[in-house]
């Protein structure tokens, strides 16, 4: 009887033990889990960019949204739809912060889906932020930014596979109903098809058939213009004498602005009558048997007293300026000049009526927004009045006006051989 109630107890010893070892080793590792997989939603907008946007939240109707109108939130998901004419901007913060995760610029003919964007709930975690996205056809380009916060996975879906992205940097993906292509401007990436995956990094494309495996790494677009982000600051550029009409008034401020995602250069100018000041890069790259040439430029026009630019179209918050020589071994010039206020009139043109051809329209983007821009093919366009680049000499950033603030993110000459 002694003997039957000793090897109860010892089984009752022996049971607590292993009861008492089995929390303390899964209580802990339960609660582990529950840290590192607890997640809320990224903050995630949509703003129109140029034209009508159409969105249409994950649980709700589609709506428009037109250029100059607020963000409008995707909770926590959604589609954003373009036409044509049409380009918009998608922003991925951290919640209840200002700290840039994502920025994705969508432009004309293009769908593309938010299917996750999430991040740790708990600090502790060692998760990194989650951003799922599907291009059903279209053309994004996604910057990520090289920040010190949590670093973000970018999934992107493709009908012809998917793209795997963990490093910061600048990516161009496109897709239609035959192929997807990813370039590389600056970082690296993960191409997955079925069975088969492919890395590339820096300068490098892949191009992904529906019916075949990935091709490449194959050459893609380079940036001619260095610094062009301004993480070197003034890195590469020469700032140019401040030009002030009235003697008694301010000059214009140049000024480079740190950022923990994004830094800027800003130009600022409070005062009455003409100034301009302006910073230039030298390029000399020859461009004859170039295919495509492409001005892409990311700003934000924060102030503008002038409407249009000005009297004489000359004055404008922005001029993006490249100088280069023709086949023919003439100096040429081509402009674009950007603005946020004001309406075409004939007091106040919508090109600058002093310049040299070609006379390009000035384009109007949304009003304390950020707003991003891109020409059309320079070779084919200039070819057609006959000025065909041969060698870009500079390119030139230029703020002008009476009262003005403009910042400038970052700025791209995109050459393709």
């Amino acid at each position: 009887m002694n003997d039957r109630r000793t090897h109860f107890a010892w089984v009752i010893i022996l049971s607590s033990f292993l009861a008492c070892i089995g929390l303390i080793v899964i209580v802990p590792i339960g609660l582990n889990a529950t840290i590192q997989g607890a997640t809320r939603s990224l903050e995630i907008t949509v703003q129109a960019n140029q034209g009508t946007v159409g969105v249409r939240q994950s649980d709700g109707e589609p709506v428009a949204i037109f250029a100059g109108d607020p963000p409008q939130s995707l909770i926590p998901t959604g589609s954003i739809l373009t036409n044509a004419a049409d380009t918009a901007l998608l922003l991925a913060k951290a919640p209840n912060s200002e700290e840039l995760i994502a920025r994705i610029q969508v432009y004309g003919n293009t769908s593309i889906n938010v299917l996750e964007a999430n991040t740790p709930r708990f600090s502790s975690s060692s998760a990194d932020n989650q951003l799922l996205l599907s291009l059903d056809s279209g053309r994004v380009q996604l910057t990520l930014p090289q920040n010190e916060g949590r670093p973000v996975d970018v999934g992107m879906r493709t009908p012809q596979g998917s793209i795997k992205i963990q490093e910061p940097g600048q990516y161009s993906i496109s897709a239609t109903n035959s192929e997807a292509q990813i370039a590389v401007m600056q970082g690296r990436a993960e191409v997955i098809q079925e069975e088969e995956n492919l890395v590339i990094e820096t300068d490098s494309r892949v191009v992904i058939p529906s019916d075949s495996s990935p091709i490449g790494p194959l050459g893609t677009e380079r940036n001619l213009i260095k610094n062009g982000d301004f993480k070197g600051e003034f890195d590469e550029w020469v700032l140019l004498a401040p030009n002030i009409e009235l003697e008694d008034q301010s000059e214009v401020d140049v000024l480079f602005e740190p950022s923990t995602d994004e830094p800027v250069i800003q130009f600022k100018r409070v005062g009455i009558g003409h100034a301009d000041a302006g910073m230039r890069q030298i390029i000399n790259q020859d461009v004859t048997d170039f295919e495509s040439l492409q001005l892409v430029v990311s700003m934000l026009i924060r102030e503008q007293s002038l409407g249009v630019c000005g009297e004489q179209g000359s004055e404008c918050p922005l001029i993006v300026r490249i100088e280069y020589d023709d086949i023919n071994g003439v100096s040429q010039t081509w402009q674009q000049g950007f603005y946020s206020l004001g309406e075409i009139s004939p007091s106040t043109p919508d090109i600058c009526v002093a310049c040299p051809p070609p006379l390009n329209e000035h384009q109007s983007v949304p009003f304390q927004q950020l707003a991003f821009y891109e020409s059309d093919n320079l070779i084919e366009r200039l070819d057609l009045i006959g000025i065909l680049p041969r060698k870009v000499k500079s390119v030139t950033l230029i703020a002008s006006g009476h009262t003005f603030e403009t910042k400038i993110v970052d700025i791209a000459l995109v050459a393709r051989e």
